[in-house]
């Protein structure tokens, strides 16, 4: 029988060997995906068609794909989203999906603050300045005291919580599956949408995509919130309208944006173009501790599937 392990991952073990040694060591035969770019749909079928499971990253597995690699068995997904995973079709076809929750949450957290700090003191503007020699001092905000939306309360949205928390700011929070008793346990004001938004100086999103409420900040949304508000998402790029963000930029209404998702990836679009709108290539956990942590728990699903351990009570990680 074929047990071939196929890392899909645009790169693997490089900083951190131990994902690498422990693939090695299994005994199970394996190939790693090396243009240090993302796997396109060609290579995927090319080079996973005969592997019974494969390391994944944010490539697409829709059905058009999975009908393509008829030895896959089993998913194993890097990171904690699986968006990109026909779940429905993966399960017609006896696919198990795993995941690596958990992991991702304080790097994807830290980041998400790093924006709202960096957005509030206008640090790219400032930066870009000093570099012109042009000596101009710039007002800033405090995070102390300001409101902060929280849309969504997985572990990476009460993460955000707690470091906003810390920095004394208000936190307010919207999730129809949260609890009133759950948020006053965690010093979070439970409210509606609509006063979410009205209501906050920083909007930071982290919802999970829900196709019965799907969530999507257009502008009816820019316009009801305050002006000179800030926007963040780490959450799904189709969660936010590219076109009324531009245009909420452009007026003013809103003062900054920090944005990891986009609906198309790479992203190229206007919003490169805005002095005051933070982006990165969907970098979010890319850090080296929760990159190989991630890696690791990636290959041990692997393994475990292969060698009939992996259960759907394995902590939880199979879809």
């Amino acid at each position: 029988m074929n047990d071939t392990i196929f890392v899909a991952l645009s790169t693997f073990a490089a900083e951190d060997r131990r994902p690498l040694d422990l693939l090695e060591s299994s005994g199970f035969p394996f190939r790693i995906h090396q243009t240090g770019k993302r796997i396109t749909r060609e290579e995927l079928i090319r080079d996973g068609r005969d592997a019974k499971v494969i390391i994944a990253g944010v490539e697409p597995y829709d059905s058009l794909t999975l009908a393509q690699l008829p030895s896959l068995r089993c998913i194993s997904r890097c990171g904690v989203g699986v968006d990109a995973i026909d779940l429905h079709e993966a399960r017609k076809k006896g696919i198990t999906v795993a995941n690596t929750p958990g992991i991702p949450t304080e790097a994807v957290a830290e980041l998400a603050l790093s924006m709202i700090l960096s957005l509030s003191r206008d640090l790219i503007r400032q930066t870009n300045l000093m570099r012109a020699r042009k000596w101009e001092r710039i007002t800033g905000h405090l995070l102390e005291g300001r409101s902060v939306g929280i849309v969504g309360f997985g572990s990476i949205g009460k993460r955000v919580a707690q470091l906003c928390q810390a920095f004394n700011a208000n936190v307010l929070g919207y999730d129809p599956f949260l609890s009133g008793s759950t948020a006053q346990s965690m010093g979070v004001r439970l409210v509606d949408m609509k006063e979410l938004l009205q209501e906050s100086d920083i909007v930071s999103l982290h919802a999970s995509k829900n196709s019965e409420q799907p969530l999507k900040l257009g502008p009816s949304e820019f316009a009801s919130m305050k002006r000179g508000a800030i926007v963040i998402n780490l959450a799904r790029g189709e969660m936010i309208d590219e076109s009324a963000l531009v245009d909420a930029l452009k007026s003013g209404h809103i003062a900054g944006a920090g944005l990891d998702v986009f609906p198309q990836e790479p992203y190229a679009g206007p919003l490169c173009d805005f002095e005051q709108v933070i982006l990165t290539p969907h970098s979010a956990t890319l850090t080296v501790e929760t990159r190989a942590s991630m890696e690791l728990l990636c290959v041990k699903n692997a393994i475990g599937f292969l060698q009939g351990k992996l259960t759907i009570d394995d902590e939880k990680r199979v879809i």
